[in-house]
């Protein structure tokens, strides 16, 4: 029997490539990090994992499937591929103890005042005034309970706090959750939240979606927290209602532009914490989604359903 075809794009880490090939012997591996080299190998591939842009993918004559390299996968939906039969997935599962930790770093960092106090160690200096808040007994609002929401919910839970959720799919409430609203409510988890995690994929309908309208709703003590992706959020909203005081700070990892531009007021707020895109980062991470990749690979050798199927018409993982 032939052997199907692996085009690796980009290694989670040196040596992946040769990590894998022992794990899927039905497979031939190529590792193609080079545009021109892709162009060459997708010709006859049946499986590539990375994301891939629209002139490669359309230099392959037998490609079946692509395992996009994370939870991202929006580059990938160019009418060419949202038209044909090429099945997207993603590594949903394999960030969302980081993501979630990541979350409550942010968080943390802004209820008890690390900012501040991170500075006035840097003078020695010895303050007791400094404002903070509990989390327990708050609520926490999440946009979006794919795997990564539901690992912050259960997290969220954990330190006391109510959870609510707004969410387009699920409709009775998993662990950790109190309620999920569609999006017909979306008003009621702004108004309500002490600080919401924006956690959802980035589509048509989600661009923009935390904007100055919905800031507004928010209570002037509430934070908000967006690990997801940068343009669900209207920046320039945000710096607004920060500087107007209507919300009382953000805890950011993405950004509508990246790296985020040095002239941008955000760098500057006292109510802000940044990160660079990194709330996914960790060892276990890279190891976890090299499992969720050479296990998709098992199944699409036996003909079985693979995990993390995308709707590429939607734009967000079939639960």
């Amino acid at each position: 029997m032939a052997k199907l075809k692996l085009v690796i794009m980009w290694e989670t880490a040196p040596g992946m490539a040769e990590r894998v090939r022992p794990q899927v012997p039905e497979y031939d591996v190529a590792l193609a990090t080079e545009t021109d080299r892709l162009v060459k190998e997708i010709a006859d591939a049946d499986v590539v994992f990375g994301r891939l842009p629209k002139e490669p993918f359309l230099a392959a004559k037998k490609l079946r499937w692509v395992q996009s390299i994370g939870v991202g996968f929006e580059t990938m939906l160019y009418p060419e591929m949202i038209g044909s039969d090429v099945t997207i997935t993603n590594t949903a599962g394999a960030f969302d103890a980081a993501m979630a930790e990541h979350t409550f770093a942010l968080l943390l960092s802004l209820t008890r005042a690390m900012r501040e106090y991170h500075d006035l160690q840097k003078t020695r200096g010895w303050s007791r005034e400094v404002p903070v808040m509990q989390l327990a007994g708050k609520t926490m609002g999440v946009l979006g309970l794919g795997t990564i929401g539901r690992a912050v919910a259960v997290r969220a839970k954990a330190f006391g706090m109510r959870v609510i959720a707004l969410d387009a799919q699920v409709k009775s409430p998993p662990e950790g959750v109190d309620a999920v609203f569609g999006p017909d409510r979306m008003e009621t988890v702004f108004r309500e939240s002490d600080a919401i995690l924006v956690g959802l994929p980035l589509t048509e309908r989600t661009k923009g979606l935390v904007n100055r309208e919905r800031l507004r709703m928010m209570k002037p003590t509430a934070y908000v927290l967006n690990i997801a992706r940068g343009p669900i959020i209207a920046e320039a909203d945000l710096v607004e209602a920060l500087k107007a005081g209507e919300i009382a700070g953000a805890g950011l990892d993405v950004f509508e532009q990246e790296p985020l531009s040095q002239e941008s007021p955000l760098w500057d707020m006292p109510n802000v914490v940044i990160t660079s895109h990194v709330a996914g980062r960790s060892h276990e991470g890279v190891d976890n989604i090299e499992s969720v990749l050479v296990e998709n690979l098992r199944r699409f050798a036996k003909g079985e359903p693979l995990m993390n199927v995308i709707d590429k018409r939607l734009g967000y993982k079939i639960q």
